[in-house]
């Protein structure tokens, strides 16, 4: 009997038709996506700054959105606004303190997390005076639109710190000339890595639940997520992470000094906590929508739903690694802890 139930377990399940169109449906609007924002990612500079703003703004809206009520318009102006300035936090504080925009450095600003004790009391002020003004607006609501926006500012600005920090490293660390081609070729590799993994977390958690799932973690949060697709999710990711970057720490090319050779338990670290961190990202934005009774937090994107849908996995995964990162900087001598909060 044991026998039989074991060869039960490792017998992969059938797929049905049903699953086979959500798949194609998912990897041509997957391919759409990148055709989008791997340019960005490359290019880096004022493109990849607009589209991961444009995406925060709709990730703002859906935020807002998911409650599917008829809220004051303001509000969705208020969400918007925290949201973006949180992940701009380290520019915004630098056109303060220059009177200008500058040039537009934006590795020069973003080289480290910075967390605005102002944007976060002016924001929850906001929030809470909504309350009063908006009938349909409870304090639940007040405190799920802020807290949420705060996730996605931070996130947003993790992103634009893991895209720019290793242009800062090469630029203003070691006085790399910035005409160098080879560097900036090299500076979206750490993002590479980063939003890889994720990648990798989310696709292997899918195959692998869609082909042996069948202990469910939490089916109140979110029925289809399974312990089996869990564990084909961190092989997946810790094999794309330390595959990518210690190939390129072993032939004296890592993608930051901390992923040095020498230092290859930071990658191990990193390797382990981001698809560990990631699925908490999924299921804390599926409590949202089992609380508000959606399937999805929009519908932009076939097959994955909205922004957020997309991007909950990667806010978690990016924030964990940056804050790593950010440590590991600050114990080898090449970043301060005390600009963390402004």
């Amino acid at each position: 009997m044991k026998k039989n139930n074991l060869k039960d377990e490792l017998k992969p399940n059938e797929i049905t038709v049903d699953q086979k169109l959500s798949l194609r449906t998912r990897i041509i609007s997957a391919l759409v996506a990148l055709v989008i924002i791997v340019p960005a990612i490359v290019f880096g500079g004022i493109p990849f700054f607009v589209v991961v703003l444009l995406v925060g703004g709709i990730g703002a809206w859906e935020i807002v959105h998911a409650a599917k009520r008829k809220y004051n318009p303001l509000l969705y102006v208020i969400t918007i606004l925290i949201v973006l300035l949180l992940a701009t936090v380290p520019l915004i504080k630098s056109m303060i303190k220059d009177g200008s925009l500058g040039d537009w450095k934006l590795y020069d600003n973003f080289d480290t997390l910075q967390i605005s004790a102002a944007v976060l009391i002016v924001g929850a002020i906001l929030c809470m005076t909504m309350v009063l003004i908006d009938k349909n607006f409870e304090v639940r609501d007040a405190c799920y639109i802020f807290t949420f926006g705060v996730i996605l500012g931070l996130g947003l600005q993790s992103i634009f710190y893991l895209r720019y920090y290793p242009l800062y490293e090469a630029y203003v660390l070691k006085g790399v000339t910035e005409n160098n081609t080879d560097n900036f070729l090299w500076s979206p590799c750490l993002i590479l890595l980063i939003a890889g993994a994720s990648l990798m977390s989310d696709t292997g958690a899918y195959f692998a639940g869609m082909l042996f799932g069948k202990n469910k973690i939490n089916e109140r949060i979110s029925p289809k997520k399974t312990w089996e697709g869990f564990v084909g999710g961190v092989i997946f990711s810790m094999i794309w992470t330390l595959v990518f970057g210690l190939i390129m720490a072993f032939n004296n090319k890592p993608i930051i000094d901390v992923f040095a050779a020498n230092r290859w338990y930071i990658l191990l670290i990193i390797a382990v906590v981001m698809p560990t961190i990631s699925p908490l990202g999924d299921f804390i934005f599926s409590s949202v929508k089992r609380y508000y009774n959606i399937k999805d937090f929009g519908n932009i994107m076939p097959g994955h739903g909205g922004v957020l849908d997309r991007i909950d996995s990667v806010i978690f995964a990016s924030i964990s690694a940056a804050l790593i990162i950010i440590i590991a900087n600050a114990a080898i001598g090449n970043a301060p802890l005390e600009n963390l909060f402004v």
